[in-house]
């Protein structure tokens, strides 16, 4: 893997802010509201939200709350890319991914695990460079696991066949349950729920959404925007992590919190709103 530079944060001051010590008590704000939740057996996988943090940042925060106590040493983090279409995945080619905390470093070994694993893997500069659903995970790990690496796979392409691809060259690069199962690597899906103008039909459509999600159900999940209806813009990374998780032993889906945008503004019905939801798999 090359060793170039850190990617530039792009949405820092929009997305969240800009100021170290706001972004880094506003992210802990967040990470420490969230309740404790025993688990059977250590979580694998995850799905976080992907807005603005003063829309989605408390539903994250149960995410990076179940991390913290997990304390992974590596966070392969997937999403969807919203502006551009390519055919193989993405991973930055650089030292890792800058933001207003530093630098979080990629995991080297991993990353060149799956070139391996999926030669046609290739950096989409292009293509990174202003999406928004990986880089806002990214500030959340550095808080909650201020000594992971992280492996940032953007994906150009989600359908049912990529996201099984990308799984398998994940599984390879792994190297085997007991890596994962140790608690050293963890998977995380970034995705948002329903986009939309109807304030029951987004509760209706995450509603859905969290069913599929609590069966690791990847054919519903699917289901659910096969026409195109984006009730889940990270249907790809929500698959890959449910196919990883599954075939690493995880066998239950935990809703472990939703909430919409109209939570956070002032809304009335046919404005614009968006579903989050944050999950786990163990």
């Amino acid at each position: 893997m090359s060793k170039g530079t850190a990617r530039p944060p792009s949405q820092a001051g929009a997305f969240y802010t800009a100021d170290p010590e706001e972004l880094r008590h506003e992210v802990e704000g967040y990470i420490t509201a969230a309740p404790a939740r025993e688990t059977p057996r250590p979580p694998l996988g995850f799905v976080a939200p992907h807005a603005g943090y003063r829309f989605s940042g408390s539903t994250a925060g149960h995410v990076y709350g179940q991390l913290r106590a997990l304390r992974p040493e590596v966070v392969v983090i997937l999403a969807a890319s919203h502006r551009a279409r390519f055919p193989h995945p993405s991973i930055w080619d650089g030292e890792g991914y800058r933001t207003p905390l530093g630098v979080c470093p990629t995991d080297v070994a991993l990353v060149d695990g799956l070139h391996q694993s999926m030669p046609g893997i290739e950096c989409q500069r292009h293509a990174d460079a202003a999406e928004h659903s990986l880089e806002v995970q990214v500030p959340f790990l550095q808080v909650a696991c201020p000594d992971a690496r992280m492996v940032p796979i953007l994906m150009g392409a989600t359908d049912r066949s990529d996201a099984e691809a990308l799984a398998e060259a994940i599984l390879q690069a792994v190297g085997g349950a007991e890596t994962a199962q140790r608690g050293r690597v963890a998977f995380l899906a970034s995705s948002d729920g329903y986009h939309g103008y109807r304030l029951a039909e987004c509760k209706t459509s995450d509603a859905r959404l969290a069913k599929a999600l609590e069966a690791m159900d990847v054919k519903s999940t699917y289901g659910l925007t096969a026409s195109g209806d984006p009730m889940a813009c990270g249907r790809g990374p929500i698959a890959v992590v449910i196919d990883v998780c599954r075939n690493l032993g995880a066998t239950q889906g935990t809703i472990l919190n939703q909430s919409t945008s109209a939570d956070f503004i002032a809304h009335s019905d046919g404005q614009w709103v968006v579903g989050y939801t944050a999950a786990m798999f163990s």
